[in-house]
């Protein structure tokens, strides 16, 4: 039963229809013998009140045309290729693989894997990169050197930045992206724009007046042409650890530019490598890039070229075969002659048992010593299966052979198994299962050679670059490592001018800090000798005979004078421990009663450590666990960075200060934690760190206010101080640097906004003709009390942003949008449905072979080849006219009688005139720029 004052409150609200009602009542009463008459229009009116009942000004009715939907793509899906190319191990195929480093990681090094593109695109990409070395590299790098070996580097470099945005191309909704995100920021733009102008009376320069209108609202890449390029440099940097290749970022460190290197704890900031890519893509390719699309007169080209109604350009050839991505682009033109760089053929000579062994011995710290040997039996199993005087019997020991080789290397539940492809897995299984005549498959088919050479890949491209940098190579080319003791001396000493200086500029600062009015310099030097003098008696023990005739004063105790403790009962122990066999894994979280309230709880991290070191059977310990609270990966961050300097690629995400002790929340930090931890332990400098080891062993609270066992400096009361000298590196490199000869002023200027740095990228890539000096505000805008007004927030879809354009643009009538509005009701999910549907089918054209090849040509010719003289003014009205008359046509005839011929003439040449505006083309597209990083790198968000 419906309430009698609803009913009131809706005859009041809707008083003519309810009257109308009441009339029909009381005439329906007067003629009642005509009830049947009368009974259509009750009929009507009860439809009309269920319409209104059931539907309102948002409801909307679903697609009516399902055929035309586009494909939804699955961003979620768990075992997509991405994903599974991130945690399956590329040795033996597992997933979240306990056995080898994570690094070994088939994306974090080779992100092209599977990825194929036709061969023409492929050549494309090819003379495009080529053409962009040859600009903006050999074009100087030809003075310096002839060696390829940097260029080959920069060419890997721009086959892994292209590969990761290749892939992530493909997983983005290119139809939700354009009519969500990308139309929505147009159609805002376009309404503060109409805004401005209407508050201005329709009068005046329409791109000044906006720019007022917006004062310090606009992107911060408009403040100037120098904060442009800024900003895009930024941008470029904030991308790096996404795009470019771990060693990129470790590269050579530049420190010819005093903004590029952290002051406070001496950490290059930019990397060589880093810094030329940062400014190729900055100022040769996003720059003239965004100058270009800002461009009015290639806005209307491009109008012209969507209104065109000629039919896309057919293929003419036939598809070209599919080829690696890059892969000719990226092969190496320098040939490495160092004689301390080994060819993995020389290493698993079996000749050459002095090369082999170490490689097998760091291949057993690895876990990976399986992938040795299967390259070598294959090896000689091939070299056995090609004698074409092989028996009957032979073939059978053949075939135990290879039925040894699946069982132990491809069976899926094999301890040693090596990740093979599918087919080549496949083709021995049925060798294998076959008679020993079917033995004979595998000498002119591939699979074997496949697998052979998958083998062969792993050991080159992976373990053996970590060989080069491991203990047993060093050993191997200089002999046994000397005492710990020793070495820690000897490379305090032979560690660079630096650590030296460190350690006598701490003397200096002791002596000058002292308290003592009668401390001559006699006694300082008594002092100083004292210090040698403990050193020499801790060390008289194990090093005497190697410190013999060696002066005392050769070998500097900066370690034991920094680790010296005012107890001198501590002792000098320093125990290796090589932490890069030890495999962590965070596998639950743990509750534990807050000591201070019983009442309560807080949640650890349990870890869960496993030395690959250790055998079975040993009395050292080979599994444990250790339980770590969420502050305690923080007090090991800050102390990792105190002694050893920041971590660029090892870092925590930001601290937070409430809420730690919650479930969800240490839940949530779990797997960041646990990837902190696995990428320590693959740094060659923690290997042996006695932090790393104390948080992983210690039973004990690891905080800043105590840490048992570890001798890292001075114990005072308990209380953990910093080391003497430790903090005086701004002086050291001052210091350094007086004692060196001036050097040539180098061409690299300075940035961040000084004067000169307008020079970093030509002169004409900053001063254009169509944007002076943008709005002029340098790197300091003035502040603006001006709130933007965004009419469009709550509007959403592209039927929605069409009725705003009428509205506010064109000025449609009231019936005319009561009816469009009606409308909505019915086609906005029909519309927008198609809209997608459109917008796929289009790119599927766009992304056809030949069609790709054309765009890459284009932008080739735009950015290297823009020969043609500037077009004339006459030029670009003609084709403003052209684009004015175009659009015209392109809106229906039903349109221009709603909307009547005025409003539409009017409505197209304001929306026309809004990009003939170049600064207010530039705010545009950094928006739409910013939009499309964001959605390609989620991370950024």
């Amino acid at each position: 039963m419906i309430p009698w004052y609803l009913l009131k409150f809706y005859a009041q609200r809707h008083s003519k229809f309810t009257a109308s009602c009441i009339v029909l009542l009381i005439i329906n009463l007067l003629f009642y013998n005509l009830f049947h008459i009368f009974l259509i229009l009750w009929v009507f009116i009860i439809g009309v009140i269920f319409a209104y009942s059931l539907l309102s000004p948002i409801s909307v009715l679903p697609n009516l045309l399902p055929i035309y939907s586009k494909k939804s793509k699955h961003k979620n899906l768990g075992d997509d290729e991405l994903t599974l190319m991130k945690t399956v191990c590329t040795v033996c195929g597992l997933r979240r693989c306990p056995r080898h480093r994570p690094e070994l990681n088939i994306l974090a090094f080779q992100p092209w894997t599977n990825l194929d593109i036709h061969k023409s695109v492929d050549d494309a990409l090819h003379e495009f990169f080529n053409i962009v070395l040859k600009e903006f590299v050999y074009t100087w790098y030809r003075e310096l050197s002839e060696d390829e070996e940097f260029v080959d580097e920069l060419r890997t470099n721009f086959r892994f930045l292209a590969s990761v945005m290749f892939r992530r191309m493909k997983k983005l909704d290119v139809p939700e992206l354009v009519t969500k995100r990308l139309l929505r920021a147009s159609v805002q733009h376009i309404d503060l724009c109409v805004q401005a102008y209407k508050e201005a009376d329709y009068k005046g320069d329409i791109q000044q007046i906006v720019l007022d209108f917006m004062g310090s609202n606009v992107h911060c890449a408009m403040w100037s042409r120098k904060a442009e390029l800024e900003y895009l440099r930024r941008l470029v940097e904030s991308l790096f650890p996404y795009i470019l290749r771990p060693q990129a970022l470790n590269s050579s460190a530049c420190f010819t530019e005093a903004d590029d290197y952290d002051m406070d704890n001496f950490v290059p900031v930019l990397k060589s490598t880093c810094a030329l890519v940062r400014e190729l893509l900055a100022g040769a390719v996003l720059l003239p890039t965004l100058d270009a699309i800002a461009n009015p007169d290639l806005i209307n080209n491009l109008l012209l070229v969507f209104f065109d109604k000629t039919p896309p350009p057919q293929a003419t050839e036939p598809p070209s075969p599919m080829v690696p991505f890059l892969g000719q682009f990226s092969q190496a033109r320098a040939r490495n002659q160092s004689c301390l760089r080994l060819e993995l053929k020389d290493v698993i000579n079996p000749e050459c048992p002095e090369l082999l062994y170490p490689f097998m011995q760091f291949l057993k710290s690895e876990a990976a010593v399986n992938v040795l040997q299967f390259c070598l039996a294959c090896s000689d199993f091939n070299r056995r299966i090609l004698n074409p005087d092989a028996s009957q019997s032979e073939f059978s020991d053949l075939h135990s052979t290879v039925k040894d080789l699946y069982n132990v290397y491809c069976a899926p539940n094999a301890l040693d198994r090596i990740k093979f492809d599918d087919d080549i897995v496949e083709t021995l299984r049925e060798v294998v299962e076959g008679p020993p005549d079917q033995v004979i498959k595998l000498r002119t088919s591939a699979p074997l050679f496949k697998a052979y050479e998958h083998a062969y890949n792993l050991l080159e491209n992976n373990f053996l670059p970590m060989f080069h940098q491991s203990d047993d190579y060093y050993s191997m080319i200089c002999g046994d490592r000397p005492n710990a003791l020793l070495t820690k001396q000897m490379s305090s000493f032979f560690g660079g001018k630096l650590n030296s200086l460190r350690f006598y500029l701490s003397l200096v600062k002791s002596f000058m800090q002292t308290k003592k009015k009668d401390f001559t310099l006699a006694q300082f030097g008594n002092k100083l000798k004292d210090v040698f003098k403990s050193a020499d008696e801790r060390l008289s023990n194990n090093i005497e005979p190697a410190l013999d005739g060696m002066s005392l004063n050769s070998v500097s105790p900066s370690v034991c004078v920094e680790e010296e403790l005012e107890d001198s009962s501590l002792d000098c122990d320093h125990s290796m421990h090589d932490l890069s066999s030890w495999r962590v894994t965070i596998p639950r979280i743990g509750a534990r009663p807050d000591p201070e309230n019983p009442r309560k709880q807080y949640f650890v991290f349990i870890i869960d450590i496993r030395r690959l070191d250790v055998e079975e059977g040993e009395e050292r310990k080979q599994q444990w666990t250790v339980a770590r609270r969420y502050a305690e990966f923080y007090v090991l961050e800050q102390k990792l960075t105190e002694f050893h300097g920041e971590l660029l690629e090892c870092q925590l995400p930001a601290k937070k200060s409430f809420g730690t002790n919650k479930h969800d929340f240490t839940e949530g930090k779990k797997s960041d934690f646990e990837n902190y931890l696995q990428k320590l332990l693959t740094k060659p400098h923690l290997r042996n760190s006695e932090l790393l080891y104390q948080f992983l062993t210690s039973e004990h609270e690891f905080s800043t206010s105590f840490l048992p066992g570890i001798k890292l400096g001075k114990f005072v009361k308990t209380k953990l101080v910093k080391e003497k000298g430790q903090h005086l590196d701004e002086f050291l490199v001052t210091f350094a640097t007086s004692t060196e000869a001036s050097k040539p002023k180098s061409s690299k200027l300075s940035r961040r906004g000084s004067d000169t740095s307008l020079m970093s990228t030509s002169s004409d890539k900053l001063s254009g003709t169509h944007f002076d000096n943008n709005m002029n505000f340098g790197f300091q805008p003035p502040s603006s009390k001006r709130d933007l007004p965004h009419q469009v927030k709550d509007i959403d879809g592209a039927f929605d942003y069409l009725l705003f354009l009428l509205k506010n643009v064109f000025r449609a009538p009231e019936w005319f949008m009561g009816l469009m509005f009606s409308a909505r009701i019915l086609l906005k999910e029909t519309v927008e449905n198609y809209l997608d549907y459109h917008i796929e089918y289009k790119l599927s054209q766009v992304t056809q072979e030949h069609r790709l090849v054309g765009l890459v040509n284009l932008l080739k010719e735009i950015l290297f080849f823009d020969d043609d003289p500037p077009r004339s003014d006459e030029d670009k009205r003609i084709r403003y006219a052209s684009a004015y008359k175009e659009l015209l046509d392109f809106l229906p005839d039903v349109l221009h009688t709603a909307l009547g011929n005025s409003n539409t003439r009017e409505g197209c040449e304001l929306l026309l005139q809004i990009f003939q505006q170049p600064k207010l083309n530039k705010q545009l597209s950094y928006v739409l720029l910013d939009i499309v990083v964001q959605e390609l790198f989620p991370e950024l968000k």
